[in-house]
C-alpha cells in the first residue's frame, strides 16, 4: 500500500518543525523541505527514531528558480504521495523600508509568496485526486491588518491570506480543504526573541512557542478552518481591529510596528 505524506517546507526550524513533529506525533509520514544542513537531516532523523514514522528530508534553496517544481519531481520519482500540503517556509523583516536592501525583498517575495503559488500549483492536480487533501498556508496575524515599518512583509502575508480563502472557495466542489494559519509572534530563533523584546510587554502578552502553535494549527486544519488564529488574546486583537475605524486602527498598528525598528548602537 502507498504511504500518505505530509509535505511540510520550511520544516529545520521553528514552526516547520514543530508542524512536522505534530504530525508524526499523529501517526503521520512527513516530508521534510529546507535549506540542505545538518540541522535538516538531524531533524528528520529525531522525528523518525521518536515517532517510529518515515521522516524524509529534501535539502533545497526553495528560492532558486524551479525548486517547487524539483520538490514536486522528487515526490513523483520516489511514489510519494501527499495529501497535506504544508506551504510553511517563509521570513520577515521590520524597519523603514529603505534601509533594509533590495535583494532583501526580492527573496522575502520569492519565498513568501511565489514559492507559495508555485508548490501549490503542481501538488493540486494530485491534492484534488484524492478522497480528502489539506492544505495549509502559514501566514501571520499581521496577514488580517496592515503594519507599518513592515510593510513588505505584511503584504506578503495578505496575499498569503487571500490566496489561501480564494483557493478554498474554489476548490469547495473537490476533497481539498484549505486553511490559512495566522499566529502572532512566535519565538522560533534569537533575532525574534530579541525583536518582541524591543516591542515591549504588551507584545509578551501576544507570544508563542512553536510547540503550541502546531497542535492548534493541525486541529484547525483538520476541522476545515478557514482562518486558523493561535491565542485567545490574539483572537480578541484580531476582533477589535476589525471593528476600530481605519484612522484609530493605523495609528495604533504604526505604534506597534515602530517597535520593530532596530535601535542605533553607541
Amino acid at each position: 500500500m502507498e504511504k500518505h505524506y505530509t509535505l511540510i517546507t520550511g520544516a529545520s526550524m521553528g514552526i516547520g518543525r514543530a508542524l512536522a513533529e505534530e504530525c508524526a506525533q499523529r501517526g503521520r509520514n512527513v516530508l521534510m523541505v529546507a535549506l540542505d544542513g545538518p540541522e535538516l537531516h538531524t531533524a528528520a532523523s529525531e522525528i523518525a527514531q521518536k515517532y517510529g514514522v518515515a521522516a524524509q528530508p529534501f535539502g533545497i534553496d526553495l528560492t532558486a528558480t524551479d525548486a517547487p517544481l524539483k520538490v514536486y519531481t522528487w515526490c513523483q520519482e520516489n511514489g510519494y504521495i501527499v495529501d497535506i500540503l504544508i506551504n510553511n517556509a517563509g521570513f520577515g523583516r521590520g524597519d523603514i523600508l529603505n534601509k533594509i536592501p533590495l535583494g532583501v525583498y526580492q527573496t522575502m517575495l520569492r519565498l513568501n509568496n511565489q514559492v507559495m503559488f508555485e508548490m501549490t500549483y503542481h501538488f493540486l492536480p494530485q491534492l484534488k485526486q484524492l478522497d480528502k487533501a489539506y492544505i495549509l498556508n502559514t501566514s501571520s496575524m499581521e496577514g488580517l491588518m496592515p503594519m507599518p515599518f513592515k510593510a513588505a512583509y505584511t503584504s506578503t502575508k495578505h496575499f498569503v491570506t487571500a490566496f489561501s480563502l480564494s483557493m478554498r472557495e474554489e476548490l469547495a466542489e473537490t476533497g481539498v480543504s484549505v486553511s490559512a494559519l495566522c499566529p502572532g509572534p512566535v519565538v522560533t530563533n534569537e533575532d525574534g526573541l530579541k525583536r518582541i523584546q524591543r516591542s515591549g510587554r504588551k507584545a509578551k502578552l501576544v507570544v508563542m512557542y512553536p510547540n503550541q502553535v502546531a497542535p492548534i494549527a493541525l486541529n484547525g486544519l483538520f476541522r476545515g478552518k478557514r482562518i486558523i488564529i493561535p491565542g485567545v488574546v490574539n483572537q480578541i486583537m484580531i476582533l477589535l481591529n476589525n471593528v476600530l475605524p481605519l484612522a484609530l486602527r493605523m495609528r495604533m498598528l504604526r505604534k506597534i510596528g515602530a517597535g520593530v525598528i532596530p535601535k542605533e548602537e553607541g
